[in-house]
């Protein structure tokens, strides 16, 4: 009795910040929060390649800004390889959606250093996957989606059906290749 499309465009998912990270490896890998900010700790302190884990802003600021090229050639290594060097591609590096002096208070949101990843376990990968591919998605276009939605009637019945269709992956093709799929 009724068809009805609508397009939607769905922006990159905000780099991460303690609470959200936590929440993220816990839907994704099941660790708890207190295992993820034992990883955090690692991951800052042992091995530099992520910044200060108890931060609850989910921005940078414009000075951190001028290191984004750097922190993208790091990670710019097996499966961020490709994404990573697309952004490096972009000139200017699109920012919109993680640079904002604003929303960040005493510690901006957690972000790669610049160090390439090395020796990790296999718990510490993971929560660097998550971080480094939200991180990467944050410089990627908007997302393009349109809804179908189908409304009928058979006998006295009346139904309703509805989906979704990608029609740009934009930031989504981050996270198709095997990471971490939880960002939105």
């Amino acid at each position: 009795s009724k068809l009805e499309k609508t397009g939607k465009k769905t922006p990159p998912p905000a780099a991460y910040d303690l609470t959200e990270l936590q929440r993220d490896a816990n839907k994704k890998y099941g660790y708890s929060a207190k295992q993820t900010l034992s990883l955090m700790q690692s991951l800052y302190e042992t091995h530099k390649l992520l910044t200060y884990p108890r931060t609850d802003s989910r921005y940078i600021t414009k000075d951190v800004a001028a290191t984004l090229p750097e922190r993208l050639r790091a990670i710019a290594v097996g499966p961020y390889k490709d994404f990573a060097n697309a952004v490096l591609r972009a000139k200017p590096i699109p920012t919109k959606y993680i640079v904002n002096d604003a929303k960040v208070t005493d510690h901006h949101a957690i972000i790669p250093t610049g160090v390439q990843p090395q020796n990790l376990s296999d718990m510490e990968r993971k929560v660097f996957d998550l971080v480094a591919r939200r991180f990467i998605a944050a410089f990627y276009p908007d997302s393009k989606i349109s809804t179908t939605t189908v409304l009928g009637k058979v006998g006295k019945v009346e139904f309703k059906v509805s989906g979704k269709q990608i029609l740009e992956q934009g930031w989504r093709a981050v996270f198709a290749q095997g990471g971490a799929s939880s960002a939105e």
